[in-house]
């Protein structure tokens, strides 16, 4: 017999108001970038690299620049 008697949802906006600062260190990002790959592909590689290490890492600011430095690597 399963005893689970509830399911929550944490649906705050916690990460949500930090959403603005990744976004803009992103476009710097590949901005600094832009002499070797045109802006949409440093970003598309960056957002491989993060999924590829969100299991690691998860969604914080030290994953974010771990991401962003193997990258840029």
């Amino acid at each position: 017999m399963n005893s689970l008697k509830v399911i929550a949802f944490d649906a705050d906006d916690t990460l949500w108001v930090n959403e603005p600062y990744f976004r803009e260190t992103e476009d710097r990002f590949c901005e600094l970038l832009e002499d070797y790959l045109p802006h949409h592909s440093v970003a598309r590689e960056l957002l491989h690299t993060e999924i590829k290490n969100i299991s690691l890492y998860g969604y914080v600011v030290k994953g974010f620049m771990l991401s962003m430095m193997e990258t840029a690597l």
